[in-house]
């Protein structure tokens, strides 16, 4: 019982780190900063939303690789 939560728990991180690539992805390409917004600030969100994409996937890698899982 406990290996099925820690699989659908990986999966779940796993697919939040995929939408935000994805957000991250489709922002750059379709998502123009507004007049007061600076080119800057736009670059900084897509830079953490592809950052915490990078780092919820290796967690949930790791996780998925990992031996026993811990409940």
């Amino acid at each position: 019982m406990c290996l099925q939560n820690f699989d659908s728990k990986s999966r779940n991180v796993m697919r939040v780190g995929m939408l935000l690539l994805a957000v991250a992805l489709v922002a750059q390409r379709f998502i123009h900063p507004a007049p007061g917004f600076s080119e800057d600030a736009a670059d900084a969100i897509r830079g953490l939303l592809i950052g915490l994409s990078i780092g919820l996937n290796l967690w949930a890698v790791r996780r998925m690789a990992g031996g026993r899982p811990t409940c």
